[in-house]
């Protein structure tokens, strides 16, 4: 029958699981194989892949910021390092909606990412995937509990801090500008759920490769706290770091939680350039300040394979 074949060929649209035929036509050999390769990712039973989880930190969190004019820097003349910042991540899931078939695990763990592995940490391997599209993916930056567990470089110290302080997001660091150097250490309880994670093109959730391994990376930025804006999508934002000297009220170079509640955000984070209009009275005291803009930042710190969005974001306990 070469150089033209004639077939029929019966598959199954995996988002639709009915049978689909094609009606026999007679196709060139190479024409053939082109249409196989085409239908192959939307048909069911194409085989088995792998996935694995990894958790990376952005560069902002191991490298820090620097001040400049171009978008990813501080654009007031702040200088931004962090010496640790600790997470608790987990609850890792993802779900076919054709199928409702499901893939997770609900395990918590407390990730030390100032000191993560050059690849980030290896939280999770599924094995024996269908090999098809995954369209929800998501994850859960809870309050920190304790059958959360650590994993190697992060130190038992810190998964017990951690959990002993119910902490989702802690970090310390320091902001310098010119002669001015203001050091902090906070620690927030915002636990958050992030879902229908899709990648930075906008494809959601992830296609597992037959025979072969998908990396998901979950990536943890360090930048939010200083946007203009909470994001949603796309971070068109400016970041600024100048209300760090301001909330600083008693002038002794170290920014505290409690100084935080006490910043007017009128004063520290005035409209034009600031848009507070998602920022939630997160500490329940009838009052919007420095705090609540912090804590609703670290809301959105969390994305996937590096720039891309979660984004249906939930409170967690």
């Amino acid at each position: 029958m070469h150089p033209w074949i004639s077939f029929g060929y019966r598959f199954q649209i995996h988002n639709k699981m009915k049978p689909c035929r094609v009606a026999p036509v007679a196709l060139a050999a190479p024409a053939l194989f082109a249409l196989l390769l085409a239908f192959a990712p939307a048909c069911e039973g194409t085989g088995k892949g792998t996935v694995q989880i990894f958790v990376v930190p952005e560069d902002t969190i191991t490298q820090g910021l620097d001040p400049g004019t171009d978008m990813e820097s501080v654009q007031d003349g702040w200088t931004i390092r962090y010496s640790r910042f600790l997470v608790a991540i987990g609850n890792f899931r993802a779900t076919r909606t054709d199928t409702q078939a499901t893939i997770g695990d609900s395990t918590v763990f407390i990730l030390d990412l100032r000191n993560a592995p050059t690849s980030g940490y290896v939280t999770n391997t599924f094995t024996n995937v269908d090999a098809v599209r995954w369209d929800k993916f998501g994850f859960d930056m809870p309050n920190a509990k304790p059958s959360n567990q650590g994993l190697a470089p992060t130190r038992q110290e810190d998964v017990d801090f951690m959990i002993q302080n119910g902490f989702s997001v802690y970090f310390e660091g320091s902001g310098q500008k010119d002669d001015t150097t203001i050091t902090f250490k906070w620690g927030f309880a915002a636990g958050t759920s992030f879902s229908d994670c899709a990648s930075p093109d906008g494809l959601a959730g992830f296609a597992v490769p037959a025979s072969g391994t998908i990396q998901i990376k979950p990536t943890i930025h360090g930048d939010h706290e200083f946007f203009d804006n909470v994001t949603q999508g796309v971070e068109i934002t400016t970041r600024l770091a100048q209300w760090l000297e301001i909330c600083d009220a008693d002038q002794n170079g170290d920014l505290t939680i409690a100084e935080l509640k006490a910043c007017d955000v009128t004063v520290a984070l005035p409209e034009s350039p600031y848009d507070l209009t998602s920022v939630r009275d997160e500490d329940g005291d009838g009052l919007i300040t420095v705090f609540d803009y912090v804590v609703s930042e670290m809301r959105s710190i969390g994305h996937y394979q590096g720039d891309g969005d979660c984004p249906t974001r939930l409170p967690l306990p």
